[in-house]
Order: structure tokens, then C-alpha cells, then sequence
């Protein structure tokens, strides 16, 4: 079917592999072409399954130029000296997220976190506590209070936020409520998706070395890759899939 040829396609250009391949086995099964096997090539998960796929849609249709182009550079390399391969189009591309959305994303994602957060204090009684304190009339009182209630928020919301990211980076293919209304997503740069380990590394660990005077999330605005010191940890981009510029 024309739609699902055309989902595999939106899936490989998102990275979305493991999404693609369940599509692949369905169009394989039902109608098993040439197209068919050349998309399954792109989404191979190794070396060989990959030669094995382009093979096949030749076999379909000897005139598959992007097949039988990708089938002879590769067969070029293994056997022969080096020298400049022939052209041929392009592999998808995705597209990088800017800074300026990214930052609007966690920033939204910031807004949602705060509310559990606040009610977590009230229910532990920082803001009893905190009222009390005010009411005193000690400065000094109010002060130790109010530094108190500081360190307990930090740390609150620090809990909040890391059972935040690491529920809708896992459940939901790398977006968190502030990336989807934004077009964005977190991938693996090999194009899997994330892991609880993945996640756990880049948005727990990860955000605490990025959060350092913010150096880490500065780093994307040099970075070939636009990539934030707990994507480097975690070996993630953040691509748009809306706009963006592309890799």
C-alpha cells in the first residue's frame, strides 16, 4: 500500500527504526517488491542484512538504480583499490533542532514539572513550615526557613523532573510534552530509539552536567551537531521534524 510505503519512508527520515522495520515485515509479507526490499536495506540492522535486501531488490528489478548503485559501492570497497565512488542520491536526512526550540521545549517541560513539584511541597509541609517562619517576625527565622525551603525545592523538583523525562523519553520515543508540541524528538545517533539507560544517562546525569553555570547547553550553539553535553553523554541528537536544518 502506497500509505505505508510512504510511513516507512517518514519512519527511516525520523530514525525511527524499530518503527519501520515492524512496517517492513507487514509490506514484506503482503507484497514483497523491490521498493520494498531497497527500503528494508536502509533500515537493515547490520552489514549483511543490508547487502542481502539490496540483493534482493535487484533480483525483483534489475533497473533499481539506488539499489544497484548502493549494491556496487559497497562490493567496490570490499574488493577492488580505493577510489571515488560513484555518485548516487543521498541517504535521508534529518533535521537538527535549533537551540532556540529546544530551550522553548525544556522550558514548557520546566512550567509542567514545577506544578507536581509544588504540590509535593505543600503535602511534605515546606510550606507550612515557611509560612510559620514569616510569621514570627525573626529575620533571622524567616531567613534559615527560607533557605530551607530553597534546598528542599531543589531537590524536589530534581526528583519530580527525573521521573518526568525518563517516563515520556521511554514511553513516548524520545519526546517529552514540551518536544511534541514543538515537532522535536530525542534519538540515538545510530537511529534507535532511547532506552531507560539512555535516558537515565542523558536526562538525569546528563542534565545535571549540562545544568553546570548552563555550559553544557551552550555548548549546542558551537557544536557541529547542535549537540548539549548530555547529548555527547548519551550519544543522542534532537532533530525537528517540522524545520530545521539538516546533517
Amino acid at each position: 500500500m502506497e500509505d505505508r510505503m510512504a510511513k516507512i519512508q517518514q519512519a527511516i527520515d525520523s530514525f525511527q527504526m524499530d518503527a519501520a522495520r515492524a512496517l517492513l515485515r507487514e509490506e514484506l509479507a503482503d507484497r514483497p517488491g523491490a521498493e520494498a526490499y531497497y527500503l528494508a536495506s536502509q533500515a537493515a540492522v547490520n552489514h549483511g542484512q543490508r547487502v542481502e535486501f539490496l540483493e534482493k531488490a535487484l533480483e525483483i528489478d534489475p533497473a533499481h538504480q539506488m539499489a544497484g548503485d548502493e549494491l556496487a559501492d559497497i562490493r567496490r570497497v570490499k574488493s577492488g583499490p580505493a577510489q571515488a565512488p560513484a555518485p548516487r542520491p543521498a541517504p535521508p536526512r534529518v533535521k537538527l533542532a535549533s537551540v532556540g526550540k529546544r530551550w522553548a521545549a525544556i522550558i514548557m517541560d520546566g512550567v509542567i514539572v514545577a506544578l507536581p513539584t509544588m504540590i509535593m511541597m505543600n503535602i511534605a509541609g515546606a510550606f507550612a513550615a515557611l509560612e510559620t517562619a514569616m510569621l514570627s517576625a525573626d529575620d533571622a527565622l524567616i531567613a534559615e526557613a527560607f533557605s530551607q525551603f530553597q534546598n528542599d525545592f531543589i531537590v524536589m523538583n530534581l526528583l519530580v523532573s527525573a521521573a518526568y523525562n525518563l517516563f515520556f523519553m521511554t514511553r513516548f520515543n524520545g519526546q517529552t510534552p514540551g518536544k511534541m508540541t514543538l515537532g522535536l524528538r530525542a534519538v540515538k545517533k545510530n537511529g534507535r530509539p532511547l532506552t531507560f539507560a539512555d535516558a537515565l544517562l542523558r536526562n538525569v546525569i546528563g542534565y545535571t552536567l549540562s545544568g553546570m553555570f548552563l555550559l553544557g547547553y551552550l555548548w549546542a550553539l558551537f557544536d557541529r551537531e547542535s549537540q548539549t553535553w548530555h547529548d555527547k553523554l548519551a550519544g543522542t541528537v534532537v532533530i525537528d521534524e517540522r524545520a530545521g536544518k539538516t546533517i
